[in-house]
């Protein structure tokens, strides 16, 4: 495994490096974790086979139905010939004369005339059919069509079981890699997410795990029955005639090299297309999102090309897998067609020197033209397999990605709130530039603080690295006096509650969403109501159609801003963390709602640590401490009197932003 430092973090060698301590023993208690351990990254998968390999642990939990699902379609091959020898039975002992009378006199001489046909079929003298073949010989021929009846229903049977366990399995193992991969997806670091866009991940969920299903249905099927019936059909065939059979092994390296041209083709398409359905994804989730401004800049042109240019790139590759399959089959044909019209001539000659019956001729040539569904059902799975196998490659990329740290050991799980920044700087991945540098600052245990500044100026990084989201190149950041990376990251996101300009609303009822991840996903009415009032919240919720049972609606749609923020500061009065972050909470809001909001945001910062980022000075000026940052540094500290008498960067921002209109 590969211990390395991730260099789309602000820098986290170290938490990068106790990952394999208390972590190691939590990932063997899962396929996925075990796995992980296996691949700390997608480079170890350098062949199909140990794609294939991987995969198919995910199917092992439900290995019963698995094996079961594999015997019943084994069953069907196994089946068919049977079928097949019973339909030569009767030619033999219905259709040709002589070898009737010559059975109906068990072993009376035939007539002169029969002695060019052979008392018995090749296959009879068989030691693996010789026993099938004297058991169906003994039977009444009138009997035939029953048996046929019975066969029929029990391969209808077993065929229908077989494909419903393998589906089965298929769709448990797309929903557990769903499952798996979309919790993982929530552990990953924010610099994951800064690097990877959404409808790309999106795209991997949705649409790849669909891909890899196929594999272990589709395939898994094609691959045991066709396989099976494969083998069944050459051992007939050399039962009846070996000479015979050697022809077919002739075309073996013919076909093989067809495949191995076809499969090089398809993979570099499927592979293209994961990529490439990936980059639809996001920019037609990126297209809808923005319609708005698209509809005011009058972009349809613009954006509608750009779309068509991707969506063009997916129909070629697209044809180009097309092309493959489409060609694979006609080739694979015309080369065993040749094949075929040989052995049958060869057959003719056998068949007039009275080497074999007219039943043992129809076996060899139902066994031979039989060859051809499977060969051709094998060489299409191959893109199958080849399309599973990419977006296998492609997910496993993500599962493989180390996620974030969650605890550690010894944490005290409540905090009292004291920060302290020591000489902090840090960087964001792919920028020049650092987002801060050498940030020193102190607050104590239930004060308000404010962040001020111009954009750009580092505010919003210093509260993403108080919140574990990034690690900083250098410096240390304290809380209670205890270094942040000794905290983890659990315990510390479990003390701090967030209000930010985007607030998050999930499509369900107000009350869920002021419960928000609350333990176990149970809700406390009486204190959900409790936040509501304290967020100056329930009056608007008492008039929604349901009240707290009201959906919100997607992104809380059905809500407006002012409703939303206070939904906000409600979860976050709800979980009662020591310390409440608020990035530009207000910034997007009117007067009005501001003042509302305000409000309850005063009444959430009562006895605990508030930092406040904000623009509008006018909400920070009851701040204990405003931290003035400009360039990633801080270049003053104090309270808002004190600023503005200094007469530096905060009297600036402060004088435009009251300064009276002439």
């Amino acid at each position: 495994m590969r211990h390395f430092r991730r260099d789309t973090t602000l820098g986290a060698t170290t938490q990068t490096v106790r990952m394999h301590g208390k972590e190691k023993q939590r990932r063997i208690e899962s396929i996925w974790k075990w796995n992980q351990q296996r691949a700390c990254n997608n480079l170890f998968m350098v062949t199909d086979f140990q794609r294939y390999k991987r995969l198919l642990r995910y199917a092992k939990p439900y290995r019963g139905r698995l094996i079961a699902g594999m015997v019943m379609l084994a069953l069907v091959s196994l089946i068919e010939p049977v079928i097949t020898i019973a339909f030569s039975q009767i030619l033999d002992r219905a259709f040709v004369p002589e070898v009737s009378a010559a059975v109906a006199s068990q072993g009376a001489p035939a007539p002169a005339q029969a002695t060019s046909i052979p008392m018995q079929s090749a296959l009879s003298q068989s030691a693996l059919f010789a026993g099938l073949s004297g058991w169906l010989r003994t039977m009444p021929i009138m009997w035939f069509p029953f048996l046929l009846v019975l066969i029929f229903a029990l391969r209808g049977a077993a065929n229908f079981l077989g494909d419903l366990a393998l589906h089965w399995v298929s769709s448990r193992v797309v929903f557990d890699l769903r499952r798996i991969t979309f919790a993982h997806l929530l552990r990953l670091p924010v610099s994951f997410f800064d690097r990877n866009a959404a409808a790309e991940l999106t795209s991997k969920i949705t649409f790849d795990t669909q891909q890899i299903g196929a594999v272990t249905s589709q395939a898994l099927t094609t691959l045991v029955q066709d396989s099976l019936k494969l083998v069944v059909a050459l051992v007939m065939m050399a039962a009846i005639s070996w000479k015979l059979t050697l022809g077919v092994f002739v075309i073996a390296p013919v076909v093989a090299v067809v495949v191995r041209l076809l499969t090089r083709r398809l993979r570099a398409a499927s592979i293209a297309m994961q990529s490439q359905m990936g980059e639809l994804s996001r920019f037609t989730d990126e297209g809808l999102s923005n319609q708005r401004s698209i509809k005011i800049y009058g972009a349809f042109a613009q954006i509608s090309n750009a779309f068509a240019e991707r969506a063009n790139r997916v129909r070629r590759t697209i044809m180009k897998q097309e092309t493959a399959n489409a060609a694979s089959a006609p080739l694979m044909h015309l080369v065993v067609s040749v094949a075929i019209a040989g052995i049958v001539a060869l057959a003719i000659g056998e068949g007039q020197r009275g080497a074999m019956t007219a039943g043992d001729f129809f076996i060899f040539f139902t066994a031979l033209l039989s060859l051809l569904p499977p060969l051709k059902s094998l060489s299409a799975i191959n893109s199958v397999l080849q399309r599973g196998l990419a977006a296998a490659a492609s997910l496993f990329a993500v599962i493989d990605e180390p996620a974030e740290v969650a605890s550690v050991a010894n944490a005290q799980p409540k905090l009292s709130g004291a920060v302290k920044f020591q000489s902090v700087t840090a960087r964001y991945a792919g920028r020049e530039a650092d987002a801060l540098v050498d940030v020193s600052f102190e607050i104590a245990a239930g004060r308000h603080v404010a962040f001020v500044g111009a954009s750009g100026s580092g505010k919003s990084t210093a509260i993403a690295l108080l919140a574990g989201f990034y690690q900083p190149q250098s410096g240390e950041i304290f809380v209670d006096g205890e270094l942040l990376k000794r905290i983890g990251l659990q315990t510390l996101r479990d003390n701090i509650s967030l209000v930010a300009q985007d607030v998050l609303l999930v499509n369900d009822s107000v009350a869920t969403n002021i419960a928000f991840g609350s333990s176990g996903g149970k809700v406390d009415q009486s204190r959900v109501q409790w936040a509501a009032q304290a967020a100056g919240a329930a009056t608007f919720i008492d008039t929604l159609p349901g009240g707290y049972a009201a959906r919100v609606g997607e992104g809380g749609s059905l809500l407006s801003g002012g409703q939303r923020q206070r939904i906000s500061i409600a979860r976050a009065l709800y979980k009662g963390a020591p310390f409440v972050l608020f990035d530009e909470a207000t910034s997007a809001l009117d007067s009005e709602s501001e003042r509302l909001v305000q409000d309850a945001l005063q009444r959430l910062m009562v006895g605990r640590t508030s930092i406040v980022i904000a623009h509008r000075l006018s909400t920070v000026e009851r701040a204990d401490r405003i931290v003035t940052l400009e360039g990633g540094r801080v270049v003053e500290q104090g309270s808002h009197a004190q600023l503005l008498a200094a007469g530096g960067l905060y009297a600036r921002l402060h004088g435009l932003q009251f300064r009276s209109p002439t």
